[in-house]
Formats: C-alpha cells, sequence, structure tokens
C-alpha cells in the first residue's frame, strides 16, 4: 500500500470521533452537510535526498471541513479547525511525525457567502526517514 494512503488512513483514524474518512474524490451536496463532514485525502509525497545513503520522505495529506453554516458560527468554527490541526504538530502516526499544519483556506468567504457552506482546509505535512 502507498504510505501517503497509509498515512491518511491513519489521520482519518486519529479523527474518528469526527467520523472522518479517505475520500480521493470529496464531494458533497449541501444538504448532506448538516453535521460537520472531514474528509482526509492523499494529497503527495515528496522525496529529499539526505546524503548519499539516505532519503527523507514527506507525506501530504489534507483534511477538508464542510458543514452548513453561517457567518454567525464561524468563529466556533474555526476555533475547531485550529485546534484539531494544532493537535497534530509533532505528533508521530504510521512511522512519521507531522512537521508542518497549514490552513488554505482556514475557510472560504465564496463558499460561506454563496452556498452558506463553511469549508477549511488542513494540509499536514509528515517526515519520515528513509535509509
Amino acid at each position: 500500500m502507498s504510505e501517503v494512503l497509509k498515512m491518511a488512513e491513519a489521520v482519518a483514524a486519529e479523527l474518528a470521533d469526527y467520523h472522518a474518512e479517505v475520500l480521493f474524490f470529496p464531494e458533497f451536496e449541501l444538504r448532506e452537510l448538516e453535521e460537520m463532514r472531514v474528509a482526509v485525502v492523499p494529497v503527495g509525497t515528496e522525496y529529499k535526498n539526505l546524503s548519499r545513503s539516505s532519503h527523507e520522505e514527506l507525506l501530504r495529506v489534507q483534511i477538508g471541513f464542510l458543514k452548513r453554516g453561517c457567518e454567525d458560527e464561524l468563529p466556533q468554527l474555526l476555533q475547531t479547525v485550529e485546534g484539531l490541526g494544532l493537535s497534530f504538530l509533532n505528533q508521530k502516526l504510521a512511522g512519521a511525525v507531522c512537521v508542518c499544519v497549514a490552513y488554505n483556506p482556514i475557510y472560504s468567504p465564496e463558499h460561506l457567502r454563496e452556498r452558506g457552506q463553511f469549508t477549511s482546509v488542513i494540509e499536514l505535512t509528515f517526515k519520515q526517514i528513509k535509509p
């Protein structure tokens, strides 16, 4: 199995309280978003040479948070998403450590305004050292 897919499954398992699921094509109808939906997507792998005999492997996973919402709910939703993202920093999962947490976007103003949908994406980068 792909290392980035293993990592995505480990991240989804960590977010089991939110019923997170690994999805390759996360698309939802607004009516499906009464409760927060959490989608974990394997994004990519990057290899960097450290020496002649070793390299590091960077695994990137995105977590999408989607919920029907309005502007009044934004402060609480942002607090939830930021807290969840930071909880992964320096955490070890599936033989790698989370070295970077990025929110891109922390929320989508367009989705909120046009669809009444809160959309937030966290990108986690995990580092593995491979001899």
